[in-house]
């Protein structure tokens, strides 16, 4: 039995992805992760699909692990690809919208 206390989530975005299938024109999150201080969700973005403005108790980290999705914060519209993040604080209101089908990390910090 090994003593590794580490968790692979997926060894490629393409693995991620594959575990996570998108549905046509919806926002699905998916309990990824919890651990002391922090929450994973994995959220499955189909083409057109919008998370209306909301705000988050926490701090949070967005990146997105595939397609393309357009993130609204504080007046400013973000165009984030694969690999592209961003950290919200606590509180603020945010929204996104799937440009084309996305996989998108929600990581929730506190």
């Amino acid at each position: 039995m090994s003593a590794d206390p580490s968790v692979l989530l997926a060894a490629s975005a393409a693995e991620f992805a594959a575990a996570h299938p998108i549905e046509d024109g919806r926002v699905r999150p998916h309990r990824t992760l919890d651990g002391d201080g922090f929450k994973i969700r994995t959220l499955t973005m189909g083409e057109g699909a919008v998370m209306r403005e909301h705000r988050a108790p926490v701090p949070i980290l967005v990146q997105v692990i595939s397609g393309r999705i357009l993130f609204r914060v504080g007046g400013s519209e973000y165009d984030l690809t694969a690999g592209g993040a961003i950290q919200v604080p606590a509180g603020v209101l945010h929204e996104l919208e799937a440009v084309e089908d996305a996989h998108v990390l929600l990581i929730l910090l506190g």
